[in-house]
């Protein structure tokens, strides 16, 4: 339902109650309805008041020759059934193209996206990503920021970019992550192709990919069968303690002060994603600091 072709013809039908009950059922049933429900409910408190056509028309009339005769521009207002038209039309359009094109996620949150040749993405926390579901045929890329995994389907190809390399896959699983000055790709099943700038590198299933900064690029073997945030449990080997205090924000909505932390300090170890007092206390046991979370429950610092 909802095809692309058909959108406005078939919400014009709804607005309208021309749906039949089978129709309407399985909108009901589509994840985007209650958006759309809400932006009808909130025009329909909008209180329209009686129109004369008649004389709106003659007062325009009366209006732009009085303006012509002061050699002043005319400033007409649409009608009140115009514009609240215009407005459901917009909320519409917007709602539809963001909601289609492009996905977000709040701190501590995952989201689960079906992509146009049935393959899923799925999001870590305070990560983007958008595609051209208009285009998909000719244009299969996805721009990614923060972290995502990808369940591809059999057959299906696309190309993930990000500001610090491109990865294209080819019916596989994989996982992307790209932050500032961090990139890292890790292939669970088939196989994916990373690219940047002039390096090119094959993964396999169970072989990761890094770039961190100016170090030097690194490869890795593993076992796992998928990333560990699935699972509400972040985790690192080798990484600098920087990276590892990223998660820990977007992850809680906080702010850690590194003052007097060494953040490029190598970090190995987990933490959940769903307990906010033990992951503090695993990374920060692990270190050997003592911390304290203070009354706005947002800020983190190191005890003196």
């Amino acid at each position: 339902m909802l095809d692309d072709k058909k959108d406005d013809i078939f919400l014009s039908r709804w607005i309208n109650g021309e749906l039949s009950p089978e129709e309407l059922r399985e909108f009901q049933s589509h994840p985007e309805y209650n958006h759309y429900a809400k932006i009808m409910a909130g025009a329909d408190t909008l209180e329209l008041v009686p129109y004369d056509v008649d004389t709106a028309l003659n007062n325009i009339k009366s209006n732009k020759q009085t303006s012509l005769n002061q050699h002043k521009k005319p400033v007409i207002k649409l009608w009140p059934a115009i514009a609240v038209a215009a407005s459901i039309a917009i909320l519409f359009g917007f709602f539809f193209f963001k909601s289609n094109n492009s996905f977000t996620t709040s701190y501590g949150e995952q989201l689960a996206v079906t992509l146009p040749d049935g393959s899923e993405m799925i999001l870590n926390a305070k990560s983007e990503a958008s595609f051209n579901k208009n285009d998909w045929e000719n244009n299969r890329v996805i721009s990614l920021e923060g972290e995502a995994y990808f369940k591809v389907k059999k057959g299906s190809k696309f190309t993930v970019t990000t500001t610090n390399g491109d990865v294209t896959v080819l019916g596989t699983e994989f996982n992307v992550q790209s932050l500032p000055s961090y990139f890292e790709a890790v292939c669970y099943e088939g196989k994916v192709n990373v690219t940047r700038g002039k390096e090119n590198t094959i993964l396999t299933a169970g072989k990761g990919y890094r770039k961190i900064s100016k170090i030097a690029s690194e490869n890795w073997v593993f076992e796992a069968l998928e990333p560990s945030w699935i699972s509400n449990t972040s985790s690192f080997k080798s990484v600098p303690l920087k990276y590892v205090f990223i998660e820990l924000e977007d992850q809680y909505n906080i702010s850690i002060d590194t003052n007097g932390i060494d953040t490029k300090t190598i970090y190995t170890g987990t933490f959940p994603n769903n307990d906010i007092e033990v992951a503090l206390k695993t990374v920060f046991s692990t270190l050997g600091l003592q911390y304290k979370l203070l009354q706005d429950q947002k800020t983190v610092v190191l005890e003196k």
